[in-house]
Formats: C-alpha cells, sequence, structure tokens
C-alpha cells in the first residue's frame, strides 16, 4: 500500500507537469520544414539490394562477383521487382586497379568475362546499376604521375595537395587541391569514364560538399544521420542542393530507419 501511494504521488505531480506545459506550450521552431520537390526524384526510399552489408558479415569478395551480381539481379527481378525494387549496388572491392589516366578499373577476377556483361546483365533485367566510391587519388598514380584523361599538360602530381595528405576514412588515397582546374578535369574524366559504362548511380563514401555542377538530374543521400561528427559538412552542404537521408549508423539498406530519418532533411530535390 505504501508503494502505491508513493507511485500515485509521483503520478499526480507527472499529470499536473503535463497540464502546466499544455498551458504554457513551448513553441515550436519555425522554418526548416522539409519540402519534396515535385520532380520525380526521392519519392521513395532507395528500393534494391547492396551488397555492403553481407560483405560486412562475411568479409568475403564473392558477394560482388559475377555470379553473385546476376542472382541478386535474378532474385529481385523474380521477386520484389513488381513492388518498385530496381537498384543493385556494388559495394567496395569491385575495382582491381587504375588505368594509364589513374581511373579505377574493374577487377578481372571477379569479373572474367569483362564488367560491361554484368552490368548489361542488371539492365537487361530492367534494374539500374550502381558502384561504391571514395575520394583521393590513388598513391600508385601519383607515384608513377600519370596524365589526366582529355587534359593536356594535367597530371597527378598537379592536383595534389602538399604536403600529402589523406583523403578518406581509410587513408587510401591523397587529398585532391580543387584549386587547381586539373582536378575537375580529373574528377570529369572518372564521370564520364563511369557514364560510358552505363553506371547509373553512386555511392560516394567520406565526402565533403560537392556535385553541384552536374547536368544530370539525382537525388544525394547521407546514410550518417545529420549531426553526427563524421559528415556535418557533408549534410550542411549538400541539404542546399538536394539531400535524401536514408540511414542511421548501421546499414544504408536497413529499410526500418528510412522514413523515421527522412524527416530530419531540410530538403528532398535534384541537383
Amino acid at each position: 500500500m505504501i508503494r502505491f501511494r508513493a507511485f500515485g504521488k509521483v503520478r499526480l505531480w507527472l499529470i499536473v507537469i503535463a497540464v502546466v506545459l499544455t498551458q504554457f506550450a513551448i513553441p515550436q521552431a519555425q522554418g526548416n520544414v522539409a519540402h519534396a520537390a515535385n520532380n520525380g526524384l526521392g519519392a521513395k526510399p532507395y528500393m534494391g539490394w547492396s551488397s555492403y552489408s553481407m560483405q560486412v558479415y562475411s568479409n568475403s569478395s564473392t558477394w560482388i562477383s559475377a555470379a553473385q551480381i546476376k542472382a541478386q539481379s535474378d532474385a529481385m527481378h523474380a521477386t520484389l521487382q513488381a513492388y518498385g525494387y530496381e537498384y543493385i549496388n556494388i559495394d567496395a572491392g569491385w575495382n582491381g586497379g587504375i588505368d594509364a589516366y589513374g581511373r579505377p578499373v574493374p577487377s578481372t577476377t571477379l569479373y572474367p568475362n569483362g564488367f560491361q556483361e554484368v552490368i548489361n546483365y542488371v539492365h537487361a533485367n530492367g534494374q539500374k546499376i550502381g558502384l561504391y566510391m571514395i575520394p583521393g587519388i590513388s598513391p600508385q598514380a601519383y607515384n608513377a604521375d600519370l596524365p589526366i584523361y582529355n587534359a593536356p599538360g594535367c597530371t597527378m602530381k598537379n592536383i595534389a595537395v602538399l604536403p600529402l595528405r589523406t583523403a578518406d576514412y581509410w587513408n587510401l588515397g591523397y587529398k585532391i587541391d580543387f584549386s587547381n582546374p586539373c582536378a575537375q578535369k580529373y574528377i570529369n574524366s572518372i564521370a564520364d569514364l563511369f557514364g560510358a559504362w552505363g553506371i547509373d548511380f553512386l555511392k560516394f563514401d567520406s565526402v565533403t560538399p560537392a556535385l553541384d555542377i552536374t547536368t544530370r538530374r539525382s537525388t544525394h543521400a547521407a546514410t550518417w544521420p545529420p549531426g553526427r561528427r563524421h559528415l556535418p559538412r557533408t549534410v550542411s552542404g549538400l541539404s542546399s542542393v538536394g539531400l535524401l537521408t536514408t540511414a542511421t549508423s548501421i546499414h544504408g539498406s536497413n529499410m526500418r530507419t528510412v522514413g523515421a530519418s527522412i524527416g530530419t532533411s531540410k530538403l528532398i530535390s535534384p541537383v
């Protein structure tokens, strides 16, 4: 009985506090209301399959082999595509080196019949295919001072920040100096290469504000929650041109987190 009475007093005080807060309502923040642009982009969350989660769990590159990508594409086509699922994302490890211009090229071990065969296969199933990328210049490309494609007089050593600094979380590549016009030409050469292959979208890791020069309509996504210390500049930069927040700190493919985190976005629109 004593415990019941104590609980009753606590409950009574909670009711009183609730009534007071109701009478003197805390003003809600005005502005920064999320508005979706009526342009057909970002109308639905990312609906598809990514190799990321399975690679993390199994620590195996077999999840991005040609055979596996085709199998996942077929499974989606047979079961989920009718409900709007259409994206196939190949995460880290798909590349096997660089070409003569310092651009990433697909692994010949994972794709013995060529990467184009896999891209064409996914497209034939009526799906879109994407790749994982991180920023920076390959140390191999820098050390060889490779020329930049379609940019006479531009080489890798022209566009690296000096003294050399790594550009990503894993310290795999050197930071790019975008004050040099050759830097953008290098990025454009990679974008043109992916476009020629038929790549539909990119998952770009370790990035800060960019992507505001393209003429192609696109929706940007951040896979860390806004405000997290890892990507504060990315979120603030992208939100002004288009941001679709799709996940929390676990997986970009975790659909349960999508609805909750979309509400934190300022804007869903194309670049």
